[in-house]
């Protein structure tokens, strides 16, 4: 089973003065998400094996959130209820997307439905430039080439 959980959930960096000048001064917002990653596992949350001055950086400069639930502890769901702030059951994501045939057998959709509610969808329409890097898990992939792109959950 695969624990995901939201480890440094938002971090608000102030922006330069050019910035402030040429637009309205807003946070930035980076959601960092990763799988089995506990926050002992941050300096910044105590912890001590490996050294993450990236992570604390952010951490010292931006805002902390201590307490997490997780719509799910496998990745998929969990991702989808990060994304859409619904129960990922809702969405027919019950598992970790895989196959179409092993999606059939969870009874599960083979994506993410795009008309789902987003949190990139409603920071774009808020003004905010979104991206995302790393893991998607929410679809596409392995037999399944007809997942929806990126941009159609809201990022750019």
């Amino acid at each position: 089973m695969i624990v995901t959980r939201l480890v440094l959930a938002v971090a608000a960096l102030l922006p330069s003065a050019s910035a402030i000048a040429a637009d309205v001064a807003r946070p930035h917002v980076v959601f960092i998400l990763a799988d089995d990653l506990g926050p002992g596992d941050l300096a910044c949350f105590g912890g001590t094996r490996a050294r993450t001055p990236s992570i604390d950086r952010l951490a010292k400069e931006g805002i902390r959130f201590t307490q997490y639930y997780s719509a799910s502890p496998i990745c998929s769901p969990s991702r989808a209820g990060l994304i859409t702030g619904m129960f990922p059951g809702r969405w027919r994501l019950t598992s970790f997307l895989q196959t179409r045939a092993g999606n059939r057998g969870c009874e599960q959709a083979d994506f993410l439905d795009p008309a789902a509610p987003s949190l990139p969808r409603q920071l774009k329409s808020a003004g905010y430039a979104t991206a995302h890097f790393g893991k998607w898990h929410l679809g596409g992939g392995r037999d399944v080439k007809d997942a929806p792109p990126f941009s159609a959950y809201g990022y750019d």
